[in-house]
């Protein structure tokens, strides 16, 4: 049988083709790459993505293309998965939740900000730099970073969740250092990894407290004036309806998202993004985004393209 033309091989018109695709790409993410330029983004890296190195890696090289174009993404890292594992290692019990929040007695508040620092922080910061950058750690443990106050449950007094934290303030020194090149020794500037480990205000200042990753994100989005918060999940934002993946909300207000919580369509763990989306929006970041960690360079079509890839929450014009 004989071959059968530009079948198995590339042909010029194929390559003319993906050559006019991406300058498409380009020219419409130039007007957003002007527009970001010297801003901060804020990434809350979650869901099975924190788990997978090569989709870890993948979301470094974005990062690092951001930098590379004038934006300054700023990285916020939980480990809950980790967290419960080591608890149950160590102590041999399991994590106890009350509404959501993870009980976090003086043993376990010693565990999680253990495994958050020094383990899942060394093995993001390994990551990013075998794609390519380079980055720092930061938390409330060892820069006083991160501040909170006790947290309690409205409504349950006698709940008491122990070393768990509202955060309310950050130190925005580090961040702005971390993007001047003259700060390093190679010229080169650094992204910031940041825990959600934070300490105490006042006198409580060497007091750690554990802190939802959503919450931190979102006061770090805040008080930094960030153009944009970025929540990376397992799903690819707010669905319509739950049982439909094809229902995606490509854009919602403030309004929206409160109704769909009230309606019960948006849980579980979308419950604590959605409301650290609002407190974010309320604060004066310019828009919340929702993507899926799984798709390849969600990160960059989400915020340099015009139909992005997930749901954008913003204030109505």
């Amino acid at each position: 049988m004989p071959p059968i033309p530009g079948f198995g091989k590339r042909t010029d018109a194929m390559e003319t083709e993906e050559a006019i695709k991406k300058e498409q790409v380009l020219t419409e993410a130039l007007p957003y790459i002007r527009k970001f330029k010297n801003r901060i983004v804020v990434i809350k890296l979650g869901g099975s993505a924190q788990d997978d190195p090569e989709t870890l890696k993948s979301i470094f090289v974005d990062c690092q293309i951001m930098l590379a174009v004038g934006v300054r993404p700023v990285v916020v890292y939980g480990g809950g998965r980790k967290i419960s594992a080591a608890m149950k290692e160590n102590t041999g019990r399991s994590a106890r939740f009350i509404q959501g929040q993870r009980v976090t007695d003086a043993a376990a508040m010693a565990i999680v900000s253990r495994v958050l620092v020094d383990e899942v922080g060394a093995e993001l910061l390994g990551l990013l730099r075998e794609s390519g950058g380079d980055g720092f750690l930061l938390n409330g443990r060892d820069h006083a970073f991160l501040r909170a106050i006790r947290k309690t449950i409205p409504g349950r007094p006698e709940a008491d969740l122990g070393f768990v934290g509202e955060p309310v303030a950050i130190d925005s020194t580090p961040i702005h250092r971390a993007f001047a090149a003259a700060a390093w020794p190679d010229g080169e500037k650094r992204i910031p990894l940041v825990a959600p480990v934070a300490c105490g205000c006042g006198h409580e200042s060497r007091v750690l407290y554990n802190v939802n990753g959503d919450t931190a994100a979102a006061l770090i989005a805040r008080d930094l004036h960030a153009e944009k918060l970025v929540f990376i999940s397992d799903i690819p934002g707010i669905y319509r309806d739950p049982d439909d993946s094809a229902s995606v909300c490509s854009r919602l207000a403030p309004k929206d998202v409160m109704e769909l919580l009230r309606e019960g369509v948006i849980g579980g763990g979308m419950i604590p993004k959605t409301e650290a989306a609002l407190f974010a929006l309320e604060g004066g970041v310019g828009k919340v985004h929702i993507v899926a960690g799984s798709l390849p360079h969600a990160l960059l079509l989400e915020i340099f393209t015009r139909s992005g890839v997930g749901t954008e929450v913003v204030l109505p014009q």
